[in-house]
């Protein structure tokens, strides 16, 4: 009855809560890996960008002060356009595809990097105390973290899709454990799982020797950062992921179920997990 309802009311939205063309556009323009992606993938993106923002809140995380950020509906459309690209693919219709992102309610929008701050211990036993400046974070059934001049950068100016990143790292807890992997299961989570490790093993090599790489050298910091930056090439320069890591590459396509470099949804019958 529950989920019943649920869809009800996401077919309910749909019909009273849709984008401004003019945003629409707008977030596309800034948008340009999506050039050549065909009307059926934008037109499933645009329902379930509509339903994030049904159903998410992104607000300020400074509401006060100098540094005072006032979010926008155009930053909502852009930050729930990229949110969505992960799950963009998923699912028999726009309202099981939602179910990936359920669980939690809230974006943050910060107006620069924000301080995370973590204890570690020593070799001789000390404990420490650090603050790092980071531009997003993502919290186990709580919310994410942005810094917006990141966000708004892009990744054509920066090499970072900050939004994707983030989003790939919620896709990553959906089954309680934070290890590089999306919630798969038998004989499909260890192909996914030998393909990435064999990419991961070879990138954090070629790091480790200095090597001058293509991908950020920050996904070599651990196998869920690696698949977190993994899924901003997937998804804003697929040919580069492909070319890399092409098994690995093709791991992705399956879960996430869109060929970004056609610009299309997968094939039926492609190996949809």
């Amino acid at each position: 009855m529950f989920d019943w309802l649920k869809t009800k009311r996401r077919e309910r939205a749909l019909g009273t809560h849709a984008i401004p063309d003019s945003q629409w556009s707008a977030a596309l323009d800034e948008l340009p890996f999506l050039d050549h992606y065909d009307a059926t993938v934008l037109a499933r993106l645009r329902e379930l960008t509509t339903l994030f923002l049904v159903e998410k809140n992104i607000v300020t995380g400074a509401e006060d002060g100098a540094h005072a950020l006032e979010v926008t509906a155009p930053m909502r459309v852009l930050i729930a356009l990229q949110a969505c690209l992960l799950i963009v693919g998923r699912g028999a219709t726009v309202m099981e595809a939602m179910r990936d992102f359920e669980g939690w309610d809230n974006v943050v929008v910060h107006p620069g990097d924000f301080p995370r701050t973590y204890d570690y211990e020593d070799e001789a036993g000390v404990v420490h105390r650090l603050d790092e400046p980071i531009a997003g974070e993502s919290w186990y059934n709580g919310p994410v973290l942005l810094s917006w001049p990141s966000v708004e950068a892009g990744y054509d100016q920066s090499g970072m899709a900050l939004v994707i990143h983030e989003f790939a790292h919620k896709i990553d807890m959906l089954d309680g454990v934070v290890d590089g992997l999306p919630p798969l299961a038998g004989s499909a989570r260890s192909e996914f799982a030998d393909a990435q490790q064999a990419a991961y093993q070879d990138f954090y090599r070629r790091v480790d020797a200095g090597e001058d790489t293509a991908i950020d050298p920050y996904a070599a910091e651990h196998i869920d950062e690696f698949f977190a930056v993994s899924c901003e090439v997937f998804f804003a320069e697929p040919e580069l992921l492909r070319e890399e890591y092409a098994a690995y590459f093709e791991q992705l396509q399956r879960w996430f179920r869109v060929d970004p470099i056609a610009g299309a949804l997968a094939r039926e019958g492609q190996g949809v997990n």
